[in-house]
């Protein structure tokens, strides 16, 4: 595993559990997180509002495009743009002046998080549609879908809503930290790219390129010469050229081609 994909992996023990494929937006996080707390309701979320002692007041309810939900007694209320601390007290401070109830204890949790969302698709272990519960990074936002597959590359290209997609490394971990996913993102993993093994190996073929790999580390994963093979007989293709005086020790780029040719006798 790449020294990316273990930051990956790390990050995904710090971030609730990701959504199914399939199943929509994921559940919603502990309500007691203080990210969870901070987030502000917008249209479609669903939430839950108990009011203790009150079973006939408490109901569930999703958030109107208005931004508006309607409560027992109360009529409309504005929910979006509101934490559900705020939108707690406020209907505590309504049901109150009203005189509908005396000092009520008013608990808000969000069952469904859909307001503001991002799409993580291509080589992930789970794609899906995920909630910004709270900020995330390119990175973290990738780890939350399981983390890029062995078979995907290290890096995602970002499309903002209404933007142009931009390719971002998954390897430059302190770049990816700072870069914050934003409400309505795609983020696509592209699969891995791939460098080229033949000639005398124990088994050819394409393999994925790690950041920093070379060709020495290219020929172990085709499981190294074989006998009749030589490490000083290389040739490399790059673009379809030769290059001059190729080294195992050179740093691979994407689409190159190895050939350990045969030794002298």
């Amino acid at each position: 595993m790449s020294r990316s994909h273990h930051f990956l992996f790390a990050l995904a023990l710090m971030v609730p559990a990701a959504a199914s494929a399939g199943q929509g937006v994921a559940p919603a996080p502990n309500a007691s997180s203080p990210t969870v707390a901070s987030y502000a309701l917008g249209p479609n979320d669903e939430i839950d509002i108990k009011v203790f002692g009150q079973d006939n007041m408490s109901f569930r309810t999703r958030i109107r495009a208005d931004g508006t939900i309607t409560a027992p007694y109360l009529g409309n209320v504005q929910a979006a743009g509101r934490t559900v601390a705020q939108l707690g007290q406020a209907l505590s401070q309504s049901y109150q002046a009203g005189g509908y109830l005396s000092r009520p204890s008013i608990n808000v949790e969000v069952t469904s998080y859909a307001s503001k969302t991002a799409t993580v698709l291509g080589a992930v272990e789970t794609a899906g549609l995920y909630p910004l519960d709270r900020p995330y990074t390119v990175a973290a936002m990738v780890a939350r879908a399981g983390g890029a597959r062995t078979d995907g590359a290290n890096s995602v290209i970002l499309t903002p809503l209404g933007g142009q997609p931009e390719r971002l490394s998954l390897a430059d971990a302190s770049g990816m930290a700072t870069r914050l996913v934003q409400p309505g993102d795609t983020l696509f993993v592209p699969p891995a790219e791939q460098v080229y093994v033949y000639g005398q190996v124990q088994k050819g073929g394409g393999f994925p390129v790690q950041p920093g790999m070379t060709f020495r580390q290219a020929l172990a994963l085709a499981g190294g010469p074989t006998l009749a093979g030589s490490t000083r007989r290389i040739e490399v293709r790059r673009g379809g050229k030769p290059l001059d005086k190729p080294s195992l020790d050179d740093v691979v780029q994407p689409e190159d081609v190895l050939v350990i040719k045969e030794k002298w006798f």
